[in-house]
């Protein structure tokens, strides 16, 4: 994952953040409809309709991603599994399987985790910061398993987390490279996403 030093913000509205993103489907309703993916603040509407593509949207499962973080200036790496919402405005839950500040990165790492509700009634948001016994800008494997009421997040083959809830309808699986804040220091900004893995 890449951004450049001439990379423009992801919106003008929330500048100075840049993203470079992967996510395995995209879904939108039409232009000035609040209808969309993973809508995670209430004043975001439309701009360019998108046809719908669902290329990968398990409602269950588990999913490996082997991961080397960023050290750049601001930089963010992040992967979630996040509501299609393609069925439903309601279907909107998000597992985020890890943030990673490049700040927090060193011989030990602390990442946040965990199931946010976003517009699910059905689900609550539970977020803890873990640290991890692990350089994040080395490479190294996050794995995540849902289903039947339970969400089990792990790294390097150790549970960290057992939450007892999960969403139970199609997601897309997202993994992001932020900058936040202006632009600084060396480019380009990196993450390398190594190998994703994942079972239904």
């Amino acid at each position: 994952m890449r951004i450049d030093v001439d990379q423009p913000d992801w919106r003008v509205e929330d500048a100075p953040l840049r993203v470079s993103n992967l996510q395995t489907g995209v879904f939108s309703g039409p232009v000035g409809s609040p209808v969309g993916t993973h809508r995670h603040r209430v004043d975001l509407d439309v701009r360019t309709e998108t046809p719908r593509r669902l290329l990968f949207t398990p409602s269950r499962g588990r999913v490996e991603i082997t991961v080397s973080a960023s050290r750049d200036t601001n930089c963010m790496v992040a992967a979630w599994l996040v509501g299609t919402e393609h069925r439903s405005p309601a279907e909107s839950g998000e597992i985020c399987i890890f943030e990673i500040d490049a700040v927090a990165v060193g011989k030990t790492t602390v990442v946040r985790t965990g199931v946010k509700a976003h517009h699910d009634p059905d689900l609550t948001t539970d977020m803890i910061d873990v640290t991890v016994p692990v350089d994040a800008c080395s490479p190294h494997t996050w794995t995540v398993i849902w289903g039947d009421g339970e969400t089990i997040i792990g790294c390097e083959g150790r549970a960290l987390r057992r939450v007892a809830q999960a969403p139970d309808y199609p997601l897309f699986l997202m993994i992001d490279l932020f900058e936040i804040g202006p632009p600084g220091g060396d480019y380009p900004k990196t993450a390398t996403i190594h190998r994703v893995r994942a079972w239904r």
